[in-house]
């Protein structure tokens, strides 16, 4: 048995050998553990890099109808990839490994964000990816002062709460939003007045989002689908935005496969949002 000093001289032997072991550089409030539910977004090093991404929109991107059950069978947890789970009032929260299905929405709902990271996690396999999502259904981009909406001049919806889950989360480390994904814009597609202002309202958001969080940020976004009898003005006014500067980038959401009530995506097309996301991002990104 180890007297009081051979024991004293182990544990400090020990104690110098674990201080100078090697190991991952983590950010802000990182512990480096399997779970890293409180892991900060800041990567250290040549071979580790971090990217901030932010999930919006309405009910196409949350997803509506998706469930732990619809999950695919092939996604695997990634430590790598992690979600921010924000307190019920937003100003605070945690970075916490992304379980679709789980902490993923409300209700267990999930979307494109899962392919989203399985692509990046392929691609990139050096790359850890945390994600801040907030989708909430029937939400326009115009002013509505009847309806939840995503103008920054209705206090306390959704443009404010988001603010607040990418504040929170910004705080745990000093990495920069990179890009933003959008799926949404259905809602404007109802009126004729909100469809023609679809390209301007987008643009105060755009352009808000870069003051607030970085001047650099991307954004990527699905058109809606032909199903608001506005919906070919949505589409020129998001095209015309997308052609009015590099940073901006549009696709189809057409021929995406729904599910009964018409609307909502099937969960093979939230799987190909993810995948048309991941593919118009790696463009629009390729040269810069």
């Amino acid at each position: 048995m180890l007297n009081g000093w051979n024991w004293l001289a182990a544990f400090a032997a020990v104690w110098l050998l674990s201080w100078g072991h090697s190991s991952p550089a983590y950010g802000i409030g990182d512990t480096g553990s399997s779970d890293q539910s409180n892991a900060g977004c800041t990567a250290h090093g040549a071979t580790v890099t971090s990217r901030i991404w932010i999930v919006a929109g309405q009910s196409q991107a949350t997803t509506f109808g998706m469930n732990p059950n619809t999950v695919p069978a092939t996604w695997k947890p990634d430590p790598e990839v992690r979600i921010w789970v924000g307190s019920p009032e937003r100003r605070s929260g945690q970075w916490e490994v992304y379980r679709p299905g789980g902490n993923s929405a409300p209700r267990g709902q999930w979307g494109p964000e899962l392919q989203l990271s399985v692509r990046l996690r392929q691609d990139a396999p050096s790359t850890r990816l945390f994600i801040i999502k907030h989708a909430p259904g029937q939400t326009g981009a115009a002013f509505d002062p009847l309806e939840n909406d995503w103008s920054p001049r209705s206090g306390g919806e959704a443009w404010d709460r988001l603010q607040e889950m990418v504040l929170a989360a910004l705080k745990t480390c000093d990495g920069r939003v990179d890009t933003i994904f959008w799926m949404g814009n259905h809602s404007d597609g109802m009126s004729h007045e909100k469809a023609d202002r679809v390209g301007a309202n987008m643009k105060a958001l755009i352009d808000l989002s870069r003051s607030q969080w970085g001047t650099q940020i991307n954004w990527v976004i699905g058109l809606p689908d032909d199903t608001a009898p506005y919906a070919p003005i949505v589409q020129r006014e998001l095209r015309a935005l997308a052609a009015s500067e590099p940073r901006i980038a549009t696709f189809e959401t057409a021929d995406y496969e729904t599910q009964e009530d018409g609307l909502h995506y099937s969960a093979r097309a939230v799987k190909r949002l993810g995948d048309d996301f991941f593919d118009v991002w790696k463009a629009l990104t390729a040269n810069k």
